[in-house]
């Protein structure tokens, strides 16, 4: 065995004469041998490199590497939170002037794409397949609560209503079925419109009016199912999410936020219990903000110290053509982050029994060019600015703190942490 940096591969299998190209990838399990087909693929359509690929590989470890001046020639970030401190201290490459020259145009990439690699202005990361949120029902439920199943809440104020009808107790009055899974709140407040930071001073808004708003939305939905500590309660018995236990498979809810995964986990883990995929909900005083969805992406990124920067830039360009994006969305679930393939047959038509899958995810095909598609904004502080959220989280769901108490806390650490960046 021959090691390559850290990869370990064998010297009989990189054909003569290509360049090794290394790459440092998040996915683990099932999920590695599905970027491990990409990379083979790559490997068969071109003869000048030989990707290696190094999965389930920590972010903290290539934060390590990077500090170290070894890292791979590319890599992956699980947490969006770290691109903008990589890029702030000069450790990434900037790709805007090789994007102009490759002939891509941003016209043709959903906009959170490639705005969810920016920092300062400059592009810093290239997507390959983006994640997006959907308002996902049991119509079964819906029917038990008198609610016609083919009517989902389409505003937030109807969602809040339908989480109380859908919540069911015992005669003691412990929780069976909870109507709504509590939601992330960062997921409510990009719903309601809610603003990060500022968009003219990158300064954190934690408590902005909006956020406000959203939060004290997020307690009242809570509420309506039950004493905060009882839901808390409630939800600390779910279990895994990806397998038999996850909660929505076991009837112990009603109505989840979640991403375009799930309906390859409902055809894996559960092919019996019915469902069905809605847009999230949006609040009843702003139509506006109609088909609201909270973006993530898989985001790829050059090193400063990359021996081949060039070869990797190629492969980046080659990851947004049409047949990559539809290789990675069939095998892996996530969305194309490129438009025309939005529109693909390939990923919407059904074709066998172990394609059903596609009837849900299609919906989220439709979602994630929405312009009220939202996504965590990227600045040095976002690690501790999304913690604090969910610290915050915690306290509203509890009921530990009022909406005020919570984000006025949020503002004021994480204000504290953008300070020492100025």
């Amino acid at each position: 065995m021959a090691v390559l940096g850290g990869c370990a591969v064998r010297k009989e299998t990189i054909p003569e004469g290509r360049t090794v190209l290394r790459v440092w990838s998040m996915w683990a399990g099932d999920e590695e041998k599905v970027f491990q087909g990409v990379v083979d693929h790559y490997n068969r359509v071109q003869d000048k490199v030989y990707l290696v690929n190094l999965g389930a590989v920590e972010d903290t470890k290539i934060l390590r590497a990077v500090v170290a001046g070894a890292p791979p020639d590319f890599f992956t970030l699980r947490e969006p939170g770290y691109l903008a401190p990589l890029a702030a201290n000069n450790a990434l490459l900037p790709l805007d002037d090789w994007f102009r020259e490759s002939g891509l145009r941003e016209a043709d990439f959903v906009p959170a794409a490639l705005e969810q690699g920016r920092y300062n202005g400059k592009l810093y990361s290239m997507p390959y397949l983006l994640d997006a949120q959907a308002l996902f029902y049991n119509p079964d439920h819906f029917r038990r609560a008198g609610i016609p199943p083919n009517q989902p809440p389409r505003t937030l104020e109807q969602m809040l209503d339908y989480a109380r009808r859908l919540t069911v107790q015992s005669p003691s009055g412990a929780i069976q079925t909870l109507g709504m899974r509590p939601p992330d709140l960062i997921y409510i407040i990009g719903a309601f419109g809610g603003q990060f930071v500022d968009p003219a001073t990158g300064m954190p808004t934690a408590d902005h009016p909006t956020n406000l708003e959203a939060a004290r939305y997020y307690r009242a939905l809570i509420e309506a199912m039950g004493p905060g500590k009882e839901v808390q309660a409630f939800t600390m018995s779910f279990g895994n999410e990806q397998g038999t236990n996850n909660p929505f498979f076991l009837g112990k809810i009603s109505m989840m936020l979640n991403g375009q995964w799930n309906p390859y986990w409902f055809q894996k883990y559960a092919p019996h219990v019915p469902y069905e995929v809605a847009p999230v909900p949006y609040p009843a005083r702003a139509p506006h903000l109609k088909k609201p969805t909270w973006i993530g992406q898989n985001m790829f990124c050059i090193p400063r110290e990359s021996k081949h920067p060039r070869e990797a830039w190629a492969f980046f360009v080659w990851m947004q053509s049409e047949a990559a994006q539809l290789l990675f969305a069939e095998t892996m679930h996530g969305i194309p982050n490129m438009r025309r393939v939005l529109k693909h047959p390939q990923l919407r038509t059904v074709r066998r029994p172990d394609e059903v899958w596609k009837r849900g995810y299609a919906k989220f095909l439709d979602l994630v060019d929405s312009p009220n598609a939202r996504f965590f904004p990227i600045t040095p502080i976002a690690t501790l600015y999304l913690h604090e959220l969910y610290t915050a989280e915690d306290y509203l769901l509890s009921g530990n703190k009022t909406p005020e108490q919570a984000l006025r806390d949020v503002q004021q650490r994480v204000m504290a942490e953008y300070r020492r960046w100025v």
